[in-house]
């Protein structure tokens, strides 16, 4: 704002300095042709002499004010109108007309103006000599613009500026300054690829960045494919390697154990990294099918060849894919050194490493194979069970009571038992069974309802009896289900009960169905119930005892 005001009071002064007179009175002297420059400024080009020049500023000062400015806020009007009256003082004037405060210069004293600008006149000069284009002796300099032009405020955005109107003539053509052609990294602005493009007067900093992403794309592409078909060939050799090797080590392996070969040529072998891995893979192979003296003299020569270190250490490591190698490697070859690592990584996050975990403690503890169930925090998942139980089928483990496991505190280790004691049909864990329907959680109360009915341990039913109005929705489904496995005449009157009062109709139809597993004295009280007068019970016993469905 300062040097807009600064260049309007610069451009009044330099109108009353640099007039000159005037050698004609044609119709272009009377209405100059103004020039446009880009901050809103006019330049009036006009061959005027100094009496003209002193009839403008007393036309200005007695009859026509000239106005600088107008204002929709009144704000504004006034940031204006004091910085303007620090330089003309009482020669301005602030006045609201046609909804506009309006900035009004009443008379133009040329001292106070040359003296406020005395400071700044260097800049001035520049100003000027950069925005008006060469004009001669004859050149006076005016404000025109018309009472609608916008100034540009760095304060507000409604600042209007307004001089006295001029008349319209074709301006004469001026020619822009031509920049000098900038030249960028790799294209040149007078690249003819670019001269049928219009860019709007934009710069090609763009073209260049985009040019410059291609290359370096294309550059990228060629390394990648480079690195991808030399991996590909050293995967390939590695591959053909580690076939060779295989089948070498094996035949070697097969020597040793059935025809009595020294073990000192395994010597050299164990000496080098990559060639002990590929050893230790094929004795993990061949073990799983030994047995007896086969199996022990194979151990003899992990021993002795020290491959056992290579294990423990991979047990030890921090990474978990290097941990189950280890633990895979100890358990195949029946070294407990690491049993330590073994047993803390059963309560680990990664669910793969604690179920490897367990593998490796059950194929490596004599006594109890299971014992570690005791120690699981975490819970034990499905398919955790379904491993250890098909690991137990498979290498033929001996079986333990899984009745004590029913005490563990993870709800998951005695669903666990539960199942164990089902699969291997364990009868004599009929009163851990009936202890554990009281268990504080459902789904574990659920299973033993299930396993009691599928083992028909009678001692529970009683216990079921007392404990069904207590229970889930689920449990309550379950514990009638396990009561028609068992048929019993005394929990007649029970089902008959349970038919009555439960409004759920899978419930009723489970009831009926124990009650016709009683045999012929059930059936006699099916029969009763579907001449009963409640016709729900005829649809239900009908349905039960249809022949036809199964």
């Amino acid at each position: 704002m300062k040097y807009r005001i600064l260049t309007i009071l610069s451009l009044l002064l330099f109108t009353c300095t640099q007039a000159g007179p005037a050698v004609t009175t044609s119709n272009e002297s009377i209405h100059p042709s103004p020039i446009f420059i880009t901050d809103g400024v006019a330049l009036i080009t006009s061959e005027m002499n100094n009496n003209r020049l002193d009839n403008l500023i007393s036309l200005s000062k007695d009859i026509y004010p000239i106005q600088i400015g107008a204002f929709r806020l009144k704000t504004n009007a006034e940031k204006m109108f004091a910085k303007v009256a620090r330089v003309l003082g009482n020669d301005v004037l602030m006045i609201e007309e046609d909804g506009f405060f309006k900035i009004r210069v009443t008379r133009l004293n040329k001292e106070k103006i040359r003296n406020y600008l005395e400071p700044e006149i260097k800049i001035n000069n520049t100003i000027a000599e950069f925005r008006a284009p060469p004009m001669s002796k004859d050149t006076i300099i005016s404000i025109s613009a018309s009472t609608d032009s916008t100034l540009i405020s760095d304060t507000e955005a409604d600042t209007v500026i307004a001089s006295t109107p001029v008349a319209a003539v074709p301006a004469p053509a001026v020619k822009p300054i031509e920049e000098p052609r900038r030249k960028f990294f790799l294209l040149n602005t007078d690249s003819p690829w670019l001269k049928r493009i219009n860019y709007f007067g934009k710069s090609f900093a763009l073209v260049n960045a985009l040019i410059i992403t291609i290359f370096i794309s294309i550059v990228t592409m060629l390394i990648l494919l480079m690195v991808i078909l030399l991996n590909r060939t050293r995967m390939e050799k590695e591959e053909d390697l580690k076939q060779y090797l295989a089948e070498t080590y094996q035949g070697m392996i097969i020597d040793y154990l059935f025809t009595g070969s020294s073990p000192d040529k395994f010597r050299s072998i164990a000496s080098d990294t990559y060639r002990r891995q590929a050893l230790i893979d094929q004795m993990i192979d061949v073990s799983v099918n030994l047995k007896g003296d086969a199996e022990e003299k194979l151990s003899g020569l992990y021993l002795y060849l020290g491959l056992d270190r290579d294990s423990i250490q991979r047990a030890n490591d921090y990474r978990w894919h290097k941990k189950i190698k280890g633990f895979r490697e100890l358990a195949f070859m029946n070294i407990k050194d690491a049993n330590n690592a073994i047993y803390k990584a059963l309560n680990s996050k990664n669910e793969i490493l604690r179920m490897e975990a367990q593998i490796a403690l059950v194929r490596l503890t004599d006594e109890d194979p299971f014992s570690f169930l005791f120690q699981l925090s975490r819970p034990f998942s499905l398919w955790e069970q379904i491993t250890l139980h098909e690991l137990i089928i498979q290498h033929d483990l001996p079986v333990p009571e899984f009745k004590k496991y029913l005490k563990a505190s993870n709800p998951t280790v005695v669903m666990f038992a539960l199942r164990m004691i089902r699969e291997f049909k364990q009868k004599d864990a009929e009163d851990d069974v009936r202890d554990t329907l009281e268990y504080s959680s459902p789904e574990v109360r659920r299973l033993a309802v299930q396993v009691a009915g599928d083992l028909e341990m009678r001692s529970s039913l009683e216990v079921m009896k007392r404990m069904y109005k207590s229970q889930d929705y689920n449990t309550c489904l379950e514990i009638i289900r396990s009561m028609a496995k068992m048929p019993d005449p005394s929990l007649l009157g029970f089902l008959k009960l349970v038919l009555d009062k439960e409004d759920d109709v899978q419930l009723q139809i489970e009831a009926t169905k124990a009650i016709e597993n009683n045999g012929e004295e059930g059936v006699k009280t099916l029969v009763k119930l579907m001449k009963s007068e409640y016709k729900n019970y005829n649809i239900i016993v009908r349905h039960v005892l249809d022949r036809r469905i199964f």
